[in-house]
């Protein structure tokens, strides 16, 4: 019965004698001469078998079958691997989804094994059915090849190690190859992808970009991404284009690069992906010649040493400019096996000598930081990344640099499992993380500084809210007490003058005028609180001020056997005052602190200094000290440490309140046992 074939092969020769042959024996048959010609016949043609050639440009026969075993209407098409590395050994078929495999010899055994296994056919879907290579007895072994292929499995195994998407585009924008990190990158399996339109994995308006960015890809590679956003989903892409010269169809070479989490070091990613670019371009140009050898009958050895003298020398070249430090660790031994020339520039010839011996100094044993149990887990690689990759970082004591590590466990040649690590200079980015950690807490000591200074500046003005209520109360309080104290008074001098009294009356009658004149005193001073006087400010020489008040209490203080001493700055800006007001506020301070000293003995030191735009008076006592609950209370009205016989509680509240509004404020420093420190900053004339 007729059957309807598809042939795939890139050989023109094989493809024209297979379509004679099989249009001969009655087929309908269609043809392919690469992979992505195979996906555009199969859009409107749906196949009984499929004979696939298995190194092809443009999708590679083995992806060709995935994709096709991925399609469901294709599910029943029998698929025959037909080419000559079968012969290798290597060759895993079934794994590609084909049912059966003929090994490339003579045109005549190849039209036998093509007739048996279309006879055959129809038993795939029986138990009678199973898969053969045909046609090993009729090709003999070439280890020429064989070389080839595992050079280009090592090839490959890198591009798919790579942590950039690598994507290989026709001119006509369809996509033939993706590795690994392409396939994440877009999130879709790679029987999706291949014979996909690459522009179209993308929406608008990003999608016209990359179309046009494609469509004008010549011999200079181009870029798209760091200027203007290239976005895929909620991800933003480096895209890089470059053509390949070597390519008879004019391919395109795309590097595909998530840089959503990198955009502050795009300068150096970008360097980094130039060089990566270059190598991708010598690895493609490498395997493009590894795969025309191969589709070859005869190659000569000669050649394929020289093909593959030049594929390493690139792959070396390449490795040995980028800007990293690459190298290669026996995983059990800690022998360094590879070290590219940023490595062995760095550390020096590091090849066959133990890892931690080359690039650490002082280590006599597996360095503290070693990365080789957190890449592995009982079954293999652990996936703390994605992909496989371990990401650290330390500082080199060698280099006195810090670096940024990507490790994963390869294969490397004979199954040895070994540690691949890449490590890039990251000093400057420490730097600067540093410097902002640096900059971040003196803003937060700042800001604490500033948070103190206004809640102190609140307090203040609590205390001066709460001073002018009391004083206003004060005032009234104060008139209405003088009119009635005035009388009694006028009554108890009368009563005095009589000569009738005597004795224990006598002294009554005193008694009672002297506490009349504390009331009056009072009285006075409430007044005072609420209103000092009405005096004009003047430039009031502070020096002055006080020499008035001290030689006032010198007196009354070396009696009380205390000690006075100045300390007056040389020379002192005047301040804008009212002289009488600001007399009445030392006299204040000295009366408290000459009242605080209870011993026999004590000292109290008045000093002066300048400050900025402001004069500073302290008076500096060796009293009994304020205890730190009461400190925050001293310069409320009525509030005292003292006896009521010996104070009121104003004489501090007035002071602050003739300060206050003089511009300045009084603060206090004080302990149980040791003494106290009032001081007056008060604005020099001229100050805004």
């Amino acid at each position: 019965m007729p059957k309807k074939i598809l042939v795939v092969d890139n050989h023109p020769l094989i493809l024209e004698l297979l379509a004679n042959f099989l249009g001969k024996e009655g087929h309908e048959v269609r043809v392919a001469q690469d992979g992505l010609s195979a996906l555009d016949v199969l859009e409107g043609f749906v196949p009984d078998i499929m004979f696939v050639d298995l190194v092809m440009p443009n999708i590679s026969g083995d992806k060709l079958c995935r994709i096709v075993r991925a399609m469901p209407r294709l599910q029943d098409v029998f698929v025959v691997i037909l080419s000559a590395i079968v012969s290798e050994g290597e060759t895993d078929f079934l794994s590609y989804g084909a049912d059966a495999c003929i090994a490339k010899g003579s045109v005549k055994n190849i039209f036998l094994h093509v007739q048996e296994l279309i006879s055959s056919s129809g038993k795939r879907a029986t138990r009678e059915w199973e898969p053969r290579i045909l046609g090993l007895d009729g090709i003999c072994q070439r280890e020429i090849t064989k070389e080839l292929l595992h050079s280009q499995r090592h090839l490959e195994l890198v591009l798919d190690h790579m942590s950039e998407g690598v994507v290989r585009i026709t001119r006509e924008q369809k996509i033939i190859y993706v590795n690994a990190s392409a396939t994440g990158l877009f999130g879709l399996p790679e029987e999706k992808i291949l014979g996909a339109n690459f522009p179209g994995l993308f929406q608008e308006p990003y999608a016209s970009s990359v179309r046009h960015l494609v469509e004008n890809v010549n011999h200079h590679p181009v870029h798209v991404g760091e200027d203007e956003e290239i976005l895929l989903g909620h991800k933003r892409l480096l895209l890089h284009f470059l053509s390949i010269p070597e390519d008879e169809n004019g391919a395109i070479l795309a590097l595909v690069r998530d840089i959503t989490k990198s955009k502050e070091d795009e300068a150096r990613m970008r360097e980094y992906g130039e060089h990566l670019s270059r190598l991708v371009e010598e690895r493609t140009l490498s395997l493009t010649e590894t795969n025309r050898r191969l589709q070859k009958e005869i190659v000569e050895r000669t050649k394929a040493e020289k093909s593959l003298g030049r594929a390493h020398r690139r792959l070396l070249t390449v490795l040995d400019s980028l800007d990293a430090i690459i190298y290669v660790v026996n995983m059990t031994s800690y022998e360094i096996l590879f070290m590219n020339r940023h490595a062995r520039e760095t550390f020096g010839e590091g090849a066959g000598r133990i890892c931690w011996t080359v690039m650490q100094c002082g280590k006599d044993g597996p360095c503290e930081f070693c990365s080789n149990e957190k890449v592995l887990s009982i079954n293999g690689v652990k996936r703390d990344r994605g992909g496989g990759v371990f990401v650290w970082e330390n500082f080199n004591s060698i280099t006195g640099r810090w670096y940024e590590h990507h490790d994963r466990v390869i294969k490397w040649i004979g199954d040895l499992r070994v540690k691949l690590s890449i490590g890039t200079d990251i000093t400057e980015r420490k730097s600067e993380e540093n410097q902002e950690r640096e900059l971040r807490e003196l803003l937060e000591e700042r800001v604490s500084q500033r948070t103190a200074e206004i809640e102190k500046i609140h307090r203040q003005l609590l205390h001066a809210e709460k001073l002018s209520a009391v004083g206003k109360l004060a005032a009234s309080i104060a008139h209405e007490f003088n009119n009635p104290i005035c009388g009694i008074r006028n009554v108890l001098d009368g009563l005095k003058r009589q000569s009738c009294l005597e004795g224990e009356n006598l002294q009554m009658v005193e008694l009672a005028i002297r506490e009349c004149e504390r009331i009056a005193k009072l009285t006075k001073d409430l007044q005072s609180f609420n209103r000092p006087t009405s005096g004009i400010e003047t430039p009031v020489d502070v020096h002055a001020a006080l020499e008035d008040i001290l030689l006032l209490c010198r007196k009354n203080l070396k009696n009380k056997g205390i000690s006075l001493f100045k300390e007056f700055a040389p020379s002192l800006p005047k301040v804008r005052a009212v002289e009488d007001q600001l007399k009445q506020v030392f006299l204040n301070l000295l009366t408290n602190a000459d009242e605080s000293i209870t011993g026999k003995t004590g000292t109290i030191t008045v000093r002066t200094e300048g400050r900025e735009g402001w004069v500073a008076v302290q008076f500096q006592d060796t009293g009994h000290g304020i205890a730190q609950e009461d400190q925050p209370r001293i310069f409320e009205p009525f509030f005292s440490t003292k006896s009521a016989a010996k104070g009121t509680g104003l004489g501090l509240a007035v002071s602050y309140g003739i300060v206050t509004r003089h511009g300045g404020t009084i603060e206090v420093e004080s302990a149980i046992g040791i003494g106290s420190i009032f001081t007056v900053l008060l604005p020099v004339e001229g100050r805004t």
